[in-house]
């Protein structure tokens, strides 16, 4: 009986992030900003909100007092200034050249998630920076 609970448990506890994950999933119609498109939009100011995310998620440092890169405190997979998950982003860097733990490619990535989803992928850290 206690495995027919723990395992009912379970499989409705993995219905949410299964959802988000294919919520978030990259649409071909719809497809994210290229290299190029990215270096040229990275030379111009972040939008304010990208701004304010970092300054929620990373108090703005893309690495802490000894130098090395910030690492969330809940999740060691969320890595710097941005707090972006290596292992859900990761791929999305590497295809577009970007190194995560680099504070210009945190930014570069940071920058194409938010053109293709806009704040969703922040909403945990929402009530700091939509005020």
């Amino acid at each position: 009986m206690n495995y027919l609970v723990f395992a009912a448990i379970a499989a409705l506890l993995s219905i949410p992030r299964v959802a988000y994950e294919q919520q978030m999933s990259p649409s071909p119609a719809f497809p994210f900003p290229q290299r190029k498109e990215i270096q040229a939009i990275a030379k111009e100011p972040l939008p304010d909100v990208l701004t304010r995310i970092a300054a929620c998620e990373s108090q703005g440092r893309h690495f802490d007092g000894d130098g090395n890169v910030l690492v969330g405190e809940r999740n060691k997979y969320d890595i710097g200034k941005f707090q972006i998950n290596v292992l859900y982003w990761g791929d999305l860097a590497k295809k577009l050249g970007h190194d995560l733990y680099t504070e210009e490619g945190n930014e570069a990535v940071a920058l194409a998630i938010y053109e293709k989803y806009g704040t969703a992928p922040w909403k945990w850290s929402k009530k700091c920076w939509n005020k």
